[in-house]
């Protein structure tokens, strides 16, 4: 079969229902003609419009071949569109006609059929290249089926009209982009329509428009705008704006009650030829000028969209749906699978808080100290408790739970800790953090403060070696929050439905939630929940990437050393906890010749080790066998692929002791034909060389963070990474760094006097820090980011610190 190098990129099939007969040709009009400059200078602009059959208009040679060395292989375009184009042309064809039956057959085809369509175009496609560092041919057609389906929810969720242009005499043209977005607020100047962009369609007011031929127009309004045009925000998120996942919708219900005049499908066609690339077409050319007819502006043109009020009762309200199994399915009009939780929300408020009141972020900070200064895309969201409020919330609330708050001690803690108290925390866990839980909207956006994301083994004995005593260098540090979220595990690993195999674990959480607390507190440590709890798409793709990614990869030597020895204590508090008699018998086997009184001295020995052990349960029945023992964990997180996910999201620097970790970023450093550039080598040295003084008390660590000592050497960071992310020219960071480096210096020294030396847990670290040109960027995070969603976030990691002591 001989290869097929010209792709249709709108495919033949979809061309010719825009035919008036058969044997017509289009008129094709190339909206940015080539020039050429003749010998005497004089430039020349070729011809614009040409008759053209279907087979030669809108095509691009190679636009999807892939390459290897000399071979050119054309799989995407045969099998991959093949199959995508053979069912959505039986979805289109479905959906001109009037068949109900037809729609429910071919409703999953159809839209996954116009998502292909969006980003299979040229447009497309440089859309795609756009939120990517670099992508080779090979490397953009993976990406490109990475992400298809990414629109298909929050499309079929909304009001999807078809409206009729039979009644009219001018019909429906043809775009070299024809799945068209329009967003009334977001005119052709507007940033978030600049070349190769759209305004995102989980904006409220961001519609779609796709001619499915000359006659028909498919319509697609989020529910929200639909029943409130005039809302204030029309560039504000949807409810629940999730990309893939699943949702039930009604299959059958398409308005199709308006036929258009004349003048109403030029107004669509103009709103298609403004948006289009370079090419549209039409088998009438005077079709193709619109505009001579339509005077209205941007904003103007919004009404002919709109779907009429009297037809939108067939869409939003809640939905049940019961199974021959006994269960039920819960739905509201945005897809969410649980009422919302209002205890969550906060009320809107009328006007912004005074310089010096509270910020309406939650973070805890003065306005002027926070969000003063901030658009409201840079700031984390006003309308729901912020992470840190949640996280008092839950920190009151386990205090209550174990009577905390009632003067009882830890060894009474140890002592009583219940199932129903391991259960009563996870639900306010789950309470708090709810599936439907946007946590976007509530992370810190990027604003070039010094804020760290730490990935390394989230644990209350080894975290205060860095998580705490580092919160003193750095303006904000992110943890993930090693609680697990009921809402998402499975029954047989559920802490609520099974309690008492999480009972050790959920001792040493609520442990390291105590350590951690003065610091969440004031803001210096944002504890944030497993962003995957609230997307099992990104939790899909997150295990896939780690699997593969992890085959044939050693654990280095001395993160070996650390997590056989957290193994080790881990095995010794078991045998602390197991009743007498099996300490006995295991004592018996492993030192037969004991005698009773040595027997009776390492019970004892045994029992003075568990009494001395905070993260020891001091209860007979932790391994009962009925009750299945204790599921135990040691957790390096956030994984790789989270890590700089939440970097990007968050404008935040990576920061790690883990070796493990540290080779897996090296890896993924920014090359350029294969190596990677340096430019602040002079910085990092400086960085590198010096030693820093750590204390591994967290009571003392948040007392001089709380005095304001270290500021300078906060403030030297803050403008390191501000300079960083600017990606100066080569000659100006040459300028920048001598600065940069006197002050890091002197900022070093200063915090060295601040931090004395009479702490009996100070100890001195290393910093390594990696400041790549192009920073840290790997493909399968850059997919994730673009999946999920998240329009505001770095391209790339821009810097990385891996701290390291003896």
């Amino acid at each position: 079969m001989p290869q097929t190098r010209d792709n249709h990129y709108v495919p033949q099939w979809y061309q010719k229902g825009f035919l008036l007969k058969p044997s017509d040709k289009l008129h094709y009009l190339d909206l940015n003609p080539d020039k050429i400059t003749i010998p005497d200078g004089r430039v020349i602009t070729m011809n614009s419009l040409k008759p053209k059959a279907v087979s030669q208009c809108f095509y691009q040679t190679d636009l999807y071949s892939t390459f290897f060395g000399v071979f050119i292989n054309d799989e995407i375009e045969k099998k991959l569109f093949g199959e995508i184009d053979n069912t959505g042309s039986k979805a289109v064809r479905a959906f001109i006609g009037e068949d109900v039956s037809d729609w429910h057959t071919h409703f999953t085809n159809f839209f996954t059929y116009i998502d292909s369509q969006k980003i299979r175009t040229p447009k497309g496609l440089d859309w795609i290249r756009n939120h990517y560092p670099n992508l080779n041919q090979n490397e953009l057609m993976r990406e490109m089926q990475g992400i298809r389906n990414m629109h298909c929810t929050i499309w079929s969720e909304g009001v999807r009209e078809i409206v009729s242009a039979k009644e009219s005499s001018v019909k429906f043209i043809l775009s070299d982009h024809p799945v068209t977005i329009y967003n009334h607020a977001c005119p052709t100047e507007n940033e978030k329509c600049s070349y190769p962009n759209d305004p995102t369609i989980a904006f409220r007011g961001t519609q779609t428009i796709f001619p499915l031929d000359k006659d028909h127009c498919l319509i697609l309004t989020n529910y929200e705008y639909a029943k409130n045009p005039n809302t204030e925000n029309p560039t504000e998120k949807r409810t629940f704006a999730r990309h893939n996942r699943n949702s039930l919708v009604r299959t059958d219900k398409f308005i199709r009650t308006r036929s258009l005049n004349e003048e109403d499908v030029k107004k669509i066609n103009l709103i298609l030829k403004t948006r289009a690339r370079r090419y549209i077409a039409a088998p009438k050319k005077e079709w193709l000028y619109p505009e001579k007819d339509i005077s209205l502006n941007w904003t103007e043109l919004r009404q002919v969209l709109l779907p009429p009020e009297d037809e939108l009762h067939w869409y939003g309200g809640e939905m049940y749906v019961g199974y021959e199994d006994g269960s039920t399915h819960y739905q509201d009009a945005f897809g969410r699978t649980t009422p919302e939780n209002k205890h969550l929300k906060k009320p809107k408020r009328k006007k912004p808080p005074k310089p010096n009141e509270p910020c309406g972020c939650g973070l805890g900070k003065k306005f002027k100290k926070c969000c003063m200064n901030k658009s409201e895309a840079q700031r984390p969201s006003w309308d729901e408790l912020s992470i840190r409020e949640r996280n008092i919330i839950f920190f009151n609330g386990i205090s209550n739970i174990l009577g905390m708050d009632k003067d009882k001690t830890w060894d009474d803690v140890r002592r009583e800790l219940s199932n129903e108290q391991v259960t009563k925390i996870h639900e306010l866990y789950g309470f708090l953090w709810p599936i439907e839980t946007d946590i976007i909207s509530l992370l810190p956006k990027p604003d070039k403060n010094a804020r760290a994301v730490y990935t390394g083994i989230i644990d209350p004995r080894v975290v205060r070696e860095f998580a705490t005593s580092l919160t003193v260098y750095f303006d904000e540090i992110i943890i993930q929050n090693p609680f697990m979220n009921p809402n998402c595990i499975a029954p047989e690993f559920n802490p609520v439905q099974n309690p008492h195999q999480h009972k050790q674990e959920t001792l040493k959480n609520i442990l390291l939630f105590m350590t951690l607390m003065p610091f969440i507190e004031e803001g210096y440590i944002n504890l944030i929940p497993d962003p995957c709890a609230f997307d099992a798409h990104l939790r899909g793709q997150m295990f896939n990437m780690a699997e593969e990614r992890s085959k044939n990869r050693q654990v280095n030597e001395k993160d070996q050393g650390l997590m056989e020895w957290l193994h080790k204590d881990d095995f010794e508090r078991m045998i602390c906890m197991l009743p007498i008699n099996y300490q006995k018998s295991k004592i018996c086997q492993a030192i037969p010749n004991l005698s009773e009184k040595q027997i009776e001295e390492m019970l004892e020995y045994i029992e003075i080790k568990k009494q001395g052990d905070p993260l020891t349960l001091l209860q007979d029945n932790v391994y009962d066998k009925d009750d299945g023992g204790q599921l135990t964990s040691i957790n390096l997180l956030p994984n790789f692929e989270i890590s700089l996910f939440l970097c990007q999201a968050t404008g935040s620097f990576l920061l790690t002791d883990s070796h493990y970790r540290w080779e897996e970023i090296k890896m993924a450093q920014h090359k350029e034909n294969g190596i990677v550039v340096y430019n602040w080598n002079n910085l990092t040295n400086c960085i590198n060389d010096l030693e820093y003084t750590l204390d591994g008390s967290p009571e003392i660590t948040f007392q001089l963070r709380k005095s304001g000592k270290l500021g300078k050497f906060r403030k030297s960071i803050k403008e390191i990474y501000a300079a960083i992310q600017d990606n100066e020219e080569r000659t100006k960071i040459d300028c920048l760094i001598e600065r940069l480096n006197k002050q890091f210096i002197e900022g070093h020294e200063v915090a060295k006097k601040e931090l004395g030396d009479t702490g009996e847990d100070m100890f001195n670290g290393k910093f390594h820090c990696l400041i790549p040109k192009g920073g840290i960027v790997h493909n399968n995070v850059q997919r994730m980011l673009l999946s999920c969603g998240n329009d505001n976030h770095l391209n790339n990691v821009p810097m990385a610190i891996f701290v390291e002591h003896e």
